[in-house]
């Protein structure tokens, strides 16, 4: 009996790439042909024919499923979320829509998986989507993420991934609303590699990971994955406090020792500046951990869907 493997693509104004992602994710089911393969499309608040051609592609092929959210649920995860809830293989390939990753990959994907590995991800090696300084950018942020969470994450680690079924079920049962699903992915602590690959640039379209959508997601994985924030803001009450009370320290002791009063009101505005600087900082870094929390506990869902199509 076959296996069969899902690949789960989120869609947003992307009708110049499906054509083409059609073509080859053909060209792999012919070349594994020991499998059956279903498609979940999902597409989430297009503004173009991005709906129109996937409609198109199932009449072509009745494995494409459609999966339409009501509108744009703010991140790329949501809609992954979406269609892993559906899926009914013995594991799930996560795609993106725009042909930055190679669907021949997936191929390799199948031989580690067959191999006993549960998850399977692509490892960016080079980048042709961005400029050197964004790659820089990118190097850092992973760093950074890694320094956060423990080094939880595998530097470079793509959203292109195969899990196996235990692992997206295990993903699907967790209630969290926001999902960092690459975050929760290797935090089940399932056997893992990664495989390196060279992402091409779009095949159409524009990118929709401008500087701020990158810096949402940066926050969301910090956040979601590690009390440091929490630790540093302690850490820096506690030094600011040490440093008033030895600046305190000092200008009493030149006060018994010299007969000196403090003096400068530049430097009480510039240490009050300072201290409030500092304040709002912290009170940001806890308003952040509170809104996750209020997000959670209002318990609205992650995505609403309009409509399934060919989907059970």
């Amino acid at each position: 009996m076959k296996k069969t493997i899902s690949i789960v693509i989120p869609f947003f104004n992307e009708e110049g790439n499906i054509d083409e992602l059609y073509k080859q994710l053909s060209q792999l089911f012919k070349e594994e042909r020991n499998y059956d393969f279903e498609v979940i499309a999902v597409e989430h608040g297009s503004t173009d024919g991005t709906f129109a051609k996937l409609l198109k592609v199932r009449t072509k092929n009745t494995n494409f499923k459609i999966l339409q959210l009501s509108r744009n649920f703010g991140n790329v995860d949501a809609a992954i979320s979406a269609g892993l809830n559906f899926v009914k293989g013995d594991a799930a390939v996560i795609l993106m829509g725009d042909l930055q990753e190679p669907p021949d990959l997936i191929s390799k994907f199948l031989r580690k998986w067959e191999a006993g590995y549960e998850i399977v991800y692509g490892q960016v090696k080079k980048r042709a989507d961005i400029s050197f300084i964004r790659q820089i950018n990118s190097r850092l942020f992973y760093k950074i993420l890694r320094l956060f969470t423990g080094r939880m994450f595998p530097e470079n680690a793509s959203d292109f991934r195969l899990v196996d079924k235990k692992v997206y079920k295990v993903i699907n049962n967790m209630a969290e609303r926001n999902k960092f699903l690459k975050g929760l992915t290797f935090w089940t602590g399932f056997k893992q590699i990664g495989i390196p690959y060279n992402r091409s640039k779009r095949f159409a379209g524009d990118s929709k990971a401008d500087f701020i959508t990158v810096l949402i997601v940066a926050a969301n994985a910090i956040f979601s994955f590690s009390y440091i924030p929490l630790r540093l803001v302690t850490a820096v009450g506690f030094l600011l406090a040490i440093i008033s009370f030895c600046v305190l320290i000092f200008e009493v002791s030149l006060f018994f020792i010299f007969g000196r009063e403090a003096q400068g009101v530049l430097t009480i505005v510039v240490m009050i500046s300072f201290l409030f600087g500092m304040l709002f900082i912290i009170l940001g870094v806890l308003g952040e951990y509170l809104v996750r929390i209020y997000d959670e506990v209002k318990q609205r869902p992650s995505y609403i869907i309009r409509q399934k199509i060919g989907i059970k």
